[in-house]
């Protein structure tokens, strides 16, 4: 989370219900509330969440319609990120139904794979978005993140259960009020979109049946031939995904031959709150209200940003430039009497007068043929070695599966950084840390892009009474 930001709400709204749920700062997620539209409790949940928001305390994340949203893998011909980054509208206003340019259009981050540039976009015309914040707006709201509904429910799904194999198949299957949506990929990567403008929530249950088993058959069934493997993952999620018996019925519904291995998600009916309140936390997801589009809150909060920005900058310069000219000023006495300071220490350290301009060399000298003489002392005291813990450490890291990003070692102190594919993982390198005879605290400050916790561990050596 950015500085200043307490909390993410994610936001899930029907025609008679609504469902936040909330992000805070410790990375910690929960649903605090599950209503209809109309109860009190609903409106007190919605105005607080709003006042937060006012005080740049707060953000609130809704997606967008499905049905008015384009989600589209792009691959550009060349593996420069930024040269990909200049065309993505021109390969993304082919894949579209609708000119880019009325658009709004979100980009993703960029991999490079096979010598070319691999990303994903989302594009919503901005009629359409009017519209829809028009829309919440008149429910008592106005979210500041407007997120890509496939793409939120395909990470979330990855960072709850994370894909065991990068080339298997797999696809969640969103059932929500009044669509269905399916995202499919393989292992972590997104690969494709589908809605399904209909529910087996709402409306005729034969004409959705029909529809369901013509085109999930057909979806579900190209992305595993298109896999080259003999076996899928789907994840049930949404409203829908809490009746047993309705997803057992849609089950049925695919062909027999279609060797699909199904998972209810944990917590399915709440799923994309959460998703969208994790998103809007650790800044991961597309959204549409970006630009032109800015929630005004936002837009102070940045304006706020940059100014401080601006200030430090100026700040600095004018600090050294006082200092620039001061040092001009002093320079020339300060130099005589750190010189005198300076000959004086070195003749302490060496035992000796010293020629000036030799001070350096001398007492280099003095010192290592001192090192000589205590390292029998210094090695009965620490028989281990810096080194010897060094290496430890770092064996601890490895045998925990955590990736160090920084990791810094004093002879009483102990400082790591990095990312696990796991909580658990965070907590198992601790435990072989403290094992290793240092007192440590951890600490989670959110997630990287691809969704792994971070951490932060501190502490010192601990030593026996």
């Amino acid at each position: 989370m950015r500085a200043g930001l307490k909390t993410a709400y994610g936001l899930e709204l029907s025609d008679e219900l609504i469902l936040l749920a909330r992000v805070s700062r410790r990375g910690s997620s929960q649903v605090v509330l599950s209503a209809p539209l109309a109860a009190p409790e609903t409106a007190r949940a919605l105005q607080q969440a709003e006042d937060e928001v006012a005080r740049g305390a707060a953000v609130l994340a809704v997606a967008a319609p499905a049905a008015h949203t384009a989600v589209r893998r792009l691959r550009a011909p060349f593996a420069s990120p930024k040269k990909a980054a200049r065309i993505w509208p021109a390969l993304l206003d082919v894949e579209l139904p609708f000119p880019v340019e009325s658009a709004c259009c979100c980009y993703g981050t960029a991999r490079v794979e096979q010598g070319g540039t691999i990303g994903v976009a989302a594009a919503m015309r901005n009629h359409d978005l009017a519209a829809f914040l028009d829309a919440c707006r008149t429910r008592a709201f106005d979210p500041t993140h407007c997120d890509a509904e496939a793409l939120a429910l395909w990470s979330q799904q990855a960072v709850e259960t994370p894909p065991v194999r990068m080339d298997r198949p797999r696809a969640i299957v969103w059932l929500g009020p009044d669509h269905v949506t399916i995202a499919r990929g393989r292992g972590p990567e997104f690969i494709a979109a589908h809605v399904l403008r209909a529910s087996p929530l709402s409306g005729d249950p034969a004409a959705f049946d029909a529809l369901w088993t013509a085109r999930a058959a057909q979806i579900l069934g190209t992305h595993l031939a298109e896999s080259g493997q003999t076996e899928m993952d789907v994840w049930w999620a949404g409203p829908g995904a809490v009746n047993d018996t309705l997803v057992t019925r849609l089950r049925r519904l695919l062909p027999a031959d279609l060797a699909i291995r199904h998972e209810t998600c944990r917590q399915p009916a709440s799923m994309l709150a959460r998703a969208l309140a994790r998103r809007a936390a650790d800044e991961s997801g597309m959204n549409f209200r970006s630009g032109e589009w800015m929630h005004p809150a936002l837009g102070r909060t940045r304006a706020k940003e940059l100014k401080n920005a601006y200030i430090g900058v100026i700040t600095v310069a004018l600090l050294v430039l006082g200092l620039n000219l001061g040092e001009s000023i002093l320079r020339r006495r300060q130099t005589e009497t750190l010189q005198r300071r300076l000959t004086v220490a070195a003749q302490v350290i060496a035992g000796s007068r010293i020629p000036r301009g030799q001070e350096r060399l001398m007492v280099e000298r003095a010192i290592a043929a001192r090192d000589q003489e205590t390292l029998p002392f210094r090695q009965a005291l620490d028989p281990e070695g810096m080194e010897g813990r060094l290496a430890r450490i770092v064996e601890a890291a490895s045998a925990s599966g955590v990736e160090l990003s920084r990791l810094g070692l004093s002879s009483a102190t102990i400082s790591m950084e990095g990312s696990a594919p796991d909580i658990q993982d965070i907590e198992r390198l601790a435990e072989r840390v403290r094992a290793l005879g240092w007192a440590v605290q951890s600490d989670s400050p959110g997630r990287t892009p691809a969704g792994h916790p971070r951490f932060i561990l501190k502490g010192q050596i601990h030593h026996e009474e």
